[in-house]
């Protein structure tokens, strides 16, 4: 009862961030809210990946500094050309400076090192920059519906799963998921497309078909998102990314889904503005 009192408090001050930083700090602080996540994140991945070798080098410092900059300098542009392009240049350069040092640093597997540093980056920092990037283009409530549907989807997954779950999803790297519990999910994602239809009619002309594609995407990403981490604490030999947060383990392991979830929906609804003009 315990853990379980701890859990739901820690996942509900997580929600109340997100929902609050959203609809009512604007994108500043919605900016700076995925920058901690981001500067979490990337150090869980750095000390999964080096284990117990895991250090607050020069190095780590200037993967972590890449990763904010990324996350705040997209926020920050406004979709104005000419400061995406200033972005990418600073981006690159710092990109170029962490390969320079790996130049002067004496480890026995510089490869590993470099590849560290770009999993963290790409896989972290680049999916956080791009809900910054949608919290701008397609407007916080937008934002805040992906995330409730990701939360959704969990809750869908695991009621239906825990009642009459037997199928295995992906025993391998997951095995307590099921079909059952993969369907439960999609099917809450669905139904929160066809409420958000009704209760933001203003985006895409109230067009149900687009909500619900949107759910779909939300819910088959997210479950390959959490699958992605699954076999990335696997193939390192550990249970959870961390233990930043009391109940539910690592920030990675409470921001997987949305890592994979953000750069489809971003994708997917690009395209249907495009289609759309």
């Amino acid at each position: 009862m315990k853990k379980l009192l701890v859990r739901t408090l820690t996942g509900a001050i997580y929600v109340g961030l997100i929902v609050a930083s959203l609809l009512w700090g604007g994108l500043t602080w919605f900016s700076l809210l995925c920058c901690l996540f981001a500067l979490a994140g990337m150090w869980e991945m750095i000390r999964m990946f080096k284990g117990e070798t895991a250090r607050m080098t020069p190095a780590t410092l200037l993967d972590l500094l890449t990763g904010i900059s990324i996350v705040a300098a997209m926020a920050l542009s406004g979709g104005r050309p000419s400061v995406l392009m200033t972005v990418g240049a600073e981006v690159t350069f710092l990109i170029l400076l962490r390969g320079v040092l790996q130049l002067y640093l004496h480890t026995s597997s510089p490869i590993k090192e470099i590849s560290t540093s770009a999993m963290a980056i790409g896989y972290v920092a680049l999916p956080l920059a791009t809900a910054c990037c949608m919290d701008y283009f397609v407007g916080p409530e937008c934002v805040l519906l992906i995330f409730i549907m990701i939360w959704l989807n969990d809750t869908g997954a695991f009621l239906v799963g825990s009642l009459i779950g037997r199928h295995k999803l992906f025993e391998r790297l997951s095995p307590k998921k099921s079909w059952e519990g993969f369907w439960g999910g999609f099917i809450f994602c669905l139904l929160t497309g066809a409420a958000a239809n009704i209760l933001l009619p203003e985006f895409y002309g109230g067009n149900i078909g687009v909500y619900l594609a949107l759910g779909a995407v939300v819910s088959v990403f997210s479950t390959l998102g959490d699958l992605f981490e699954s076999m990335i604490k696997r193939a390192v030999g550990v249970k959870d990314s961390g233990n930043i947060l009391p109940g539910h383990g690592g920030m990675l392991d409470r921001i997987d889904s949305l890592l994979f979830v953000f750069p489809a929906s971003a994708v997917y609804l690009y395209f249907i503005t495009l289609l759309s003009n």
